[in-house]
């Protein structure tokens, strides 16, 4: 299954020399999520609005390029596992998805799952299953910067609120904004917050913060929660459904943790198998392709591979046979296709004008020939995506 249906232009695109103030500017404007920064026509890296508001930092005075987070750019055709492992491991939320050496949008995290649970493999998974978030308790009558804290170094964006060991509310770090900010998703930072931030960090100066108790912010209407014992697949649509990156879990009216998206992208992630495959070329370098070329052709086989791999669950080589030649004054492709596992031998052919067709063609017909000999297999029950 690959990223391409989740792809979205949830982005603003600045110069790494602007203000961070001008990013935010932007984000609002165009109500966006994320800030990809360029050095002329060159990626850096991304800027999430989420992480630039909870920052303790003068935004009128810091450049962006102080404040990038180095992220990979991923093909469209990427598969969802891999991204999933790669989102998990470099704890990001956000990842930039390029066609054709060119930045067409970005997929987030949330998405990501909802396409997760797609998979075959999720059907049977409950949350309880999912290894939960265990977060420190906080009270509604604790301070909020006490809460703003533990949302800082456990990095969480929700808090379950108590009053007196029973569950009250939560608390999130929207919450926190809207209430003191007058800040929404769609609607520009108020005067108040360019005032604060003109005066030196966005979230150092807010007066009686520290004072304030925790049932001032937190929510205790419209309260989500999912049971242990529910399916994960009902749980990420609660979450989907509200944009939710975090839902209480609980277990016989008892509170037992926090479903994070990142806790579903580490079960996600999971599914990834070791590589236990090995690809050669012949006559690519015989070929008229330029560099580009040469290396969509081997990230495009080595996506593919890893797909077949998930689905044989066996060792297999792969030899790949690339020509190239004029008809009519113009570049055809013809593309062999050769996989070699155990005790069995599956061949595919593809002519083609177009290169990444003619690549994509000749996997999919070696799929379908897989599936046929695979057929008692009741892993290829589903159709392969």
């Amino acid at each position: 299954m690959e990223i391409k249906p989740i792809v979205t232009e949830d982005f603003v695109v600045l110069d790494d020399e602007s203000m961070l103030s001008e990013l935010i500017g932007k984000m609002k404007t165009f109500e966006k999520r994320v800030g990809l920064v360029f050095r002329k026509d060159k990626y850096l890296g991304l800027i999430e609005k989420k992480k630039l508001l909870k920052s303790r930092i003068d935004v009128t005075k810091t450049k962006i390029k102080n404040y990038v987070q180095n992220t990979p750019i991923l093909n469209e055709n990427a598969d969802i596992i891999e991204t999933a492992y790669l989102m998990y491991q470099s704890n990001i939320k956000h990842v930039p998805v390029e066609r054709e050496k060119k930045i067409i949008g970005v997929v987030s995290s949330l998405d990501l799952v909802r396409l997760a649970i797609k998979l075959p493999e999720m059907k049977k998974v409950k949350v309880k299953d999912i290894k939960l978030s265990k977060t420190a308790k906080i009270n509604k009558t604790d301070p909020i910067a006490t809460a703003m804290t533990i949302m800082h170094q456990e990095r969480v964006d929700h808090l379950p609120v108590f009053d007196q060991g029973k569950v009250y509310g939560i608390i999130s770090f929207k919450d926190i904004l809207r209430r003191y900010l007058n800040w929404s998703p769609k609607r520009d930072v108020s005067a108040k917050f360019n005032q604060m931030a003109n005066s030196g960090g966005a979230l150092a100066n807010m007066p009686k913060l520290d004072q304030l108790p925790v049932s001032d912010f937190s929510t205790n209407d419209n309260l989500f929660n999912v049971q242990s014992n529910e399916s994960l697949v009902n749980a990420t649509k609660v979450m989907v459904d509200n944009r939710l990156s975090d839902l209480l879990v609980m277990e016989n009216n008892e509170f037992v943790g926090l479903l994070t998206v990142k806790n579903i992208l580490r079960n996600v992630s999971s599914l990834k198998v070791p590589k236990n495959y090995n690809i050669k070329f012949v006559g690519l370098n015989d070929t008229k392709l330029n560099p580009y070329q040469k290396y969509t052709v081997k990230k495009i086989a080595s996506n593919e591979a890893f797909k077949l791999q998930r689905k044989i669950n066996n060792e297999m080589n792969l030899v790949i046979h690339l020509k190239d030649y004029d008809k009519g004054g113009k570049q055809k492709f013809s593309i062999h296709l050769r996989i070699e596992t155990p005790g069995q031998m599956i061949s595919s052919e593809q002519h083609d004008w177009e290169l990444e067709t003619a690549l994509r063609k000749v996997f999919n017909n070696a799929k379908n020939s897989v599936k046929k000999k695979f057929r008692g297999d009741s892993s290829w029950d589903k159709p392969y995506e």
